[in-house]
């Protein structure tokens, strides 16, 4: 699909909404997922999301390079994504959207343990200041290079890898705290 949508992006700036329903279709679940991390509401991701593809079809003129429409995408998405944070500073629950597949084997415990980490480690990546949310997001949730992420966040690629590393120590403190109280031991 990575190949083919340089000619989906051709065609969508041309007003072919075909091609960018199918174009919304491959990138949807993924800038969700991005979405929800950056803002931790299921609901502000979905408005999110919305008003990307808007910003997309309105825009789709002036995107002079389709083969960097992903990037484009994600960088769009990244800005409404601290916009909507902006606005809207309230303290959202962690929710699970995103189940991951388990395997058949695991037990009960080990199933509530896994789900009770996970959840733990996303209500620190919400507590995290955004722009080092962004960059954790980008880069271990979608397996983004620190040099695209420089792009995609208009800031150098030094920038991203301090702003990596301070997410790191700060996800670790806050995930040691946590386990301290309920007497487990972190690992990163």
């Amino acid at each position: 699909m990575e190949q083919e949508a340089a000619g989906l992006v051709r065609r969508m700036a041309e007003g072919d909404s075909q091609a960018f329903d199918r174009l919304m279709e491959f990138y949807y679940p993924k800038i969700l997922r991005m979405a929800y991390l950056i803002s931790g509401s299921h609901a502000d991701s979905e408005d999110i999301v919305q008003e990307t593809f808007v910003l997309c079809w309105m825009n789709r003129k002036k995107i002079k390079e389709p083969e960097y429409f992903g990037n484009w995408l994600y960088k769009t998405l990244t800005r409404e994504a601290w916009r909507y944070c902006r606005k809207n500073r309230k303290e959202q629950p962690v929710e699970e959207v995103f189940g991951k597949e388990e395997p058949e084997t695991a037990s009960v415990l080990e199933e509530v343990m896994m789900r009770s980490q996970e959840k733990e480690l996303y209500k620190a990546i919400r507590n995290l200041p955004v722009k080092q949310r962004t960059a954790v997001v980008l880069y271990y949730f979608n397996q983004m290079s620190t040099r695209e992420i420089a792009g995609i966040m208009g800031c150098l690629e030094g920038t991203v890898k301090s702003r990596l590393y301070t997410a790191r120590a700060n996800l670790k403190q806050e995930l040691m705290e946590e386990r301290k109280r309920v007497g487990r031991e972190v690992t990163l």
